[in-house]
């Protein structure tokens, strides 16, 4: 891909994240896809992994299982309209805000914080 864009950071809510019913039990029996540890190398990327272990979400970010659905980045100022919009069609579940892009704050380093 193309990584000669801006550079961001990414804010990630972990509460605001939808999970599949059982999703959290699995994990904290320690059941996760044989894949997982492969995804786990992109953990470098988080700022604050410390705070993040700690929540139950955490884990899911990198299991490919939990990993489908639509993540679009729209502007702030649209992500209502584009909820809205959405909800609206037939078939669609859950439909959620759950993060935010800004200026990175060092551009050689971009990151994810979770929050």
């Amino acid at each position: 891909g193309d990584t000669s864009g801006p550079s961001v950071d990414v804010h990630l809510e972990l509460d605001a994240l939808p999970c599949l019913p059982g999703a959290i039990e699995c994990v904290e029996q320690g059941i996760f896809s044989s894949l997982q540890p492969a995804n786990l190398r992109l953990k470098r990327a988080v700022s604050n992994e410390a705070f993040a272990l700690a929540h139950p979400k955490y884990p899911l970010l990198f299991d490919p299982q939990t990993a489908g659905g639509l993540l679009a980045a729209v502007p702030s100022e649209q992500a209502t309209a584009c909820l809205d919009a959405l909800s609206s069609i037939p078939g669609h579940g859950s439909v959620c805000v759950i993060g935010t892009v800004h200026g990175a704050a060092d551009a050689s380093n971009p990151s994810i914080r979770c929050v």
